[in-house]
């Protein structure tokens, strides 16, 4: 007879259901390490999204903490469809009057006409050549079989500053004629022939060379093109049309819209951080559930360094604009920041240099940008930082755990082995017993 540890056919017992029973109780601390494990990823995983948020923190906070953010002008012009302005580095305050007389304009000049595109237009071998301006004489090689066609893919493969094309201008039998354009506006980029072996005459200019001349301010000015970046300190200047009897104005003003647009961003910013933590600092109670930052001293002290540095005020300043109050940044019961930006924008056009010294850091004095850039980076150093620092503790317990896992892994297939045996020698105990029992019944049976 096979004896087996889960056949049961001396006992009738399922040993299988005996086992797996077994087992699965001491499975039950397996399982609670791995639910252990999936929470500290959780928390993990959540320290990696703060850790996300604060570098926003710190971006936010490093545009505002130097004088440059400060420095943006804007431009307004009287006519978009006559000038347009760019204000850029080393741009002041100032409104200027610009009359603009000419444009500048590029030359262009066109051949003779021909019967088509494939007309031939040279006897013989020769050459065609031109020079814009002061540049090098350029040429192009012609033969018997050169056609207009042929001769414009010739000088634009040049790529030397002038462009060929051929237009068929309707008129008369020979409609078809070359046109040359100068890349270059100004005077002294004037197209000139050079050598002209083909049988074309360029007759006519369809538009002379031409400088930009123009006051500003009363000014008079003179350039090649059409664009100014060398008179009005600071501001690019770019003319789009000639009215010599109207008079234009380009105004240079500060660019609040910019700097409240990066004291939002710091706001959302900070935010983005105190709303993170709150959300994961809680206990429903009715799911009987703990978020990952339930309980944990290392997410509530960056909340509360980081409220701390947005309350307090700065050292050295006075009463009247030491305080991110001062400029609009107020705070509800809830802990969210918001900013009143008509308030800032007053504040910028009051008192600029003071809204300047809150946020920046000065020989004196250290605003609120850079305190809250060395709070949020000290935060979220690489090397040690408090999430880095959590976020290792957090690593060795799930390593620690994964080395318990294993352990108990190996000691429950141990445990296994060892229930089989145990029941094997049941089943063959209870195998034997009932062997002796039927020779014993045998025995007093044949008597």
């Amino acid at each position: 007879m096979s004896i087996s540890a889960t056949s049961g056919v001396v006992s009738n017992i399922d040993y299988q259901s005996l086992i797996t029973q077994l087992v699965g109780i001491r499975r039950q601390s397996i399982t609670q390490l791995q639910t252990d494990k999936k929470g500290l990823e959780i928390t993990n995983n959540a320290y990696s999204n703060l850790s996300s948020k604060i570098k926003d923190l710190v971006s936010a906070a490093d545009t505002l903490r130097t004088s440059t953010a400060f420095g943006s002008f804007k431009t307004t012009v009287s006519d978009s469809n006559a000038i347009s302005a760019t204000a850029g580095t080393g741009a002041s305050y100032g409104s200027h009057s610009i009359v603009v007389s000419t444009l500048a304009k590029s030359h262009k000049m066109a051949a003779d006409g021909v019967a088509a595109d494939t007309s031939t237009i040279a006897a013989g071998a020769g050459s065609f050549s031109f020079q814009l301006g002061a540049g090098a004489v350029q040429t192009v090689a012609v033969d018997a079989t050169t056609t207009i066609t042929s001769l414009k893919d010739s000088i634009n493969a040049l790529n030397a500053g002038v462009s060929a094309s051929v237009v068929n201008d309707g008129s008369g039998p020979n409609p078809y004629r070359l046109i040359l354009t100068g890349s270059s506006t100004g005077t002294s980029n004037s197209i000139n022939i050079t050598q002209n072996d083909p049988t074309l005459a360029f007759s006519t200019t369809l538009q002379a060379a031409q400088d930009a001349t123009f006051t500003v301010d009363g000014m008079p000015f003179t350039r090649q093109t059409n664009s100014a970046s060398d008179i009005i300190a600071g501001v690019t200047v770019d003319l789009l049309s000639a009215d010599p009897a109207r008079t234009l104005s380009v105004t240079v003003s500060r660019d609040t819209d910019s700097v409240t647009d990066s004291v939002k961003k710091l706001v959302d910013a900070y935010n983005g951080v105190a709303s993170y933590i709150k959300m994961n600092n809680r206990y429903d109670s009715d799911t009987k559930k703990a978020y990952p930052f339930f309980g944990d001293s290392v997410a509530r002290s960056i909340s509360d360094d980081l409220r701390r540095v947005f309350s307090s005020s700065v050292s050295g300043l006075p009463d009247t604009m030491n305080r991110l109050l001062h400029v609009g940044v107020s705070t509800d019961r809830e802990g969210v920041m918001s900013l009143d930006t008509a308030k800032l924008k007053n504040a910028l056009n009051s008192n600029f240099d003071g809204v300047v010294s809150l946020f920046t850091k000065g020989t004196a004095t250290t605003g609120f940008a850079e305190l809250i850039h060395q709070t949020a980076s000290s935060i979220d150093d690489y090397v040690d930082g408090r999430i880095k620092g959590r976020q290792d503790g957090l690593k060795k317990s799930m390593t620690r755990i994964d080395k318990d896992i294993r352990q108990k892994e190996t000691q429950l297939v141990s445990y296994e082995e060892q229930l089989r045996s145990q029941f094997t020698g049941l089943e063959a105990m209870l195998a034997s017993l009932k062997g002796q029992g039927n020779a014993i019944t045998n025995y007093f049976g044949g008597m």
